[in-house]
């Protein structure tokens, strides 16, 4: 057996909880009985699933996160990145050890949903498999960013707790009317479906990028190198199933075009600035990817590129063909007249980046995150609204054009701004960390 899962089965799975957990299920369920025995199967169904997303949607995503931070906070997650386990097995080993007793109680609870619930009105096969995908998604999710925190050394100032916060209001509380209204029909790329058939594809689908993302940053963890074609291959396809929801006609139209690039350039900027702020960033991950390319060894340099990077190259090369496809739209129409707001969008973001490089590249950085989000507010809200306040609207826009309202005067404002932040973040470099680096792979003289 897998022997992290084995370790957290011991952990978890005590004979006392082994006990305790169908008891307390079987009191409860004889209080539902006996307070409403005219609807006991409803209720009971229904209580059933509620429980199952308590214990494993919530409870369960908090333990899978708190497997690493746990372990960073206790100093031992070290001495398990040096065991002889491989980034596969100590992925799905925390995924499915550190849940295993929420799990435990989650499964009685789903087969009271099957026994009990009313399959001639409510697919309850399609739904415990719904829930079932979420759980997996929300799991593989969290352990994923308990990962990045633990790389990052911040695992132990308390992320789990943040990240099981965030989880509850933006995913939980809007997914609890799932046995509502399950049958209603969505539009999605041109084709009506069922509200519970597109739930269960996506959530097979996104749990399946979600362990492929868990599991690469458990690689990384582990120091085995990957190439990083996840990030843009998931981009493309999160793009693909966002754009269905807005497109109405044909499949083959330049707005369905548009939108899904449109998408893309969203989806990699919010990647973009996520792990710009969740990986490790610095002087020494640049003199990194410096060696390799300067050795010519192009496989390793795109094993050493930040994943934020490739986020916003991503993200740059679906602005350009989204330019490329309101340009085709012809003059007058609505997408002609943004074609260069996407080219715009991916600008902000190169801007703040580099921002953000400027301070990792100090001698010694030091909050580095506060320092780029002090400066990111003065530059988003604070000086634009002085300067309007004081009559000064030109001179705002110029810090934060309009970006729909003249998209060829942003894109040109904000060219400027990116050349100005990376040049910056580039002078640093060359002042700060240059001459070490230049130093360190200098030829040692022949002294004899």
């Amino acid at each position: 057996m897998n022997p992290e899962f084995r370790r957290n089965l011991w952990l978890e799975l005590s004979t006392h909880r082994l006990l305790a957990a169908p008891l307390v299920i079987a009191l409860i369920t004889a209080l539902i009985v006996a307070a409403s025995p005219r609807d006991a199967l409803d209720n009971l169904s229904r209580a059933a699933a509620a429980g199952f997303a308590a214990m494993v949607l919530l409870w369960g995503t908090q333990l899978a996160g708190a497997s690493v931070v746990e372990e960073a906070r206790d100093r031992t997650w070290d001495a398990q990145r040096m065991s002889a386990i491989g980034p596969w097995t100590m992925t799905w080993g925390k995924l499915l050890g550190a849940p295993a007793f929420a799990w435990y109680g989650g499964l009685i609870l789903l087969l009271i949903f099957l026994a009990t619930g009313n399959q001639e009105a409510t697919p309850v096969f399609r739904i415990a498999a719904t829930l079932i995908g979420s759980a997996i998604l929300l799991h593989a999710f969290t352990l994923n960013a308990s990962v990045l925190a633990a790389r990052k050394g911040s695992a132990t100032r308390g992320s789990g707790v943040l990240i099981f916060v965030l989880l509850l209001f933006a995913v939980i509380m809007p997914g609890m009317a799932i046995m509502d209204n399950v049958e209603k029909p969505v539009l999605w790329w041109g084709m009506t479906l069922q509200r519970i058939d597109l739930l269960l594809g996506t959530s097979a689908t996104f749990a399946a990028w979600s362990l492929l993302g868990a599991y690469r940053s458990m690689c990384n963890e582990l120091e085995i190198r990957t190439t990083p074609w996840a990030i843009p291959a998931f981009i493309l396809f999160a793009a693909l199933y966002s754009a269905g929801y807005a497109i109405r006609g044909e499949t083959n139209d330049p707005q369905a075009v548009f939108g899904v690039l449109a998408c893309g350039v969203v989806i990699s900027a919010g990647f973009s600035y996520v792990l710009l702020f969740a990986e490790k960033s610095g002087a020494t991950a640049w003199q990194r990817l410096r060696i390799r390319v300067d050795g010519a060894q192009w496989r390793r340099a795109l094993q050493e590129l930040p994943l934020w990077l490739v986020a916003l190259a991503t993200g740059l090369a679906f602005a350009l063909g989204a330019t490329f496809a309101s340009a085709g739209s012809g003059k007058g129409s609505f997408l002609y007249d943004i074609g260069l707001a996407p080219i715009a969008v991916m600008l902000f973001a190169t801007r703040d980046a580099a921002i953000f490089q400027f301070f990792a590249l100090a001698r010694q950085p030091r909050r580095v995150e506060a320092a780029t989000g002090f400066y990111l507010v003065l530059l988003y809200g604070i000086l634009p609204g002085l300067l309007k306040a004081m009559g000064a609207d030109f001179l705002g826009q110029l810090i934060l054009p309009r970006l729909f309202q003249n998209p060829a005067l942003a894109t040109a404002i904000m060219l400027v701004q990116a050349g100005i932040a990376i040049g910056l973040a580039y002078w640093r470099w060359k002042k700060t960390h240059a001459p070490d680096s230049e130093m360190h792979h200098a030829p040692i003289p022949n002294t004899t």
